[in-house]
């Protein structure tokens, strides 16, 4: 702005949404002062409340956690037992061919899965 001050155009200053100063106007509002919100041990019941819900949530997640582990030591179990059947199916190959080869030319999945339970029981007695 000018000394004269022309050439100025209207300027808003809003704090809160409400104006407080135009341009060459100076004023500034009160600070009103707020209440501090209180504490959570001054609140008393809802204290307990919030401590009741906060508990319940806790639950609940640990309820989940507890069917995830669930989960994943089945799911665990079943790559381990994979792991061991392809590591006997691979010894079978190599030392009981006969066996092996009846496996492979099977083709009904209720008979490979007796040369499987045969291949494992075999690996287990003569490998381990």
């Amino acid at each position: 702005m000018g000394p004269d001050r022309k050439d100025t155009a209207q300027a808003a200053v809003y704090i809160d949404g409400q104006p407080v100063q135009y341009a060459g106007e100076i004023t500034l509002p009160e600070q009103v002062e707020r209440p501090a919100p209180p504490l959570l041990s001054s609140m008393g019941q809802q204290a307990g409340k919030v401590a009741e819900a906060m508990a319940e949530g806790f639950r609940a997640i640990c309820i989940a956690i507890e069917e995830a582990a669930a989960a994943v030591t089945k799911i665990w179990g079943a790559i381990q037992a994979a792991e061991e059947f392809r590591k006997a199916l691979r010894w079978a190959e190599a030392v009981n061919r006969p066996l092996a080869a009846r496996y492979h030319r099977t083709k009904k999945k209720r008979i490979r899965k007796k040369y499987a339970k045969r291949i494992l029981a075999w690996y287990r007695e003569e490998i381990l």
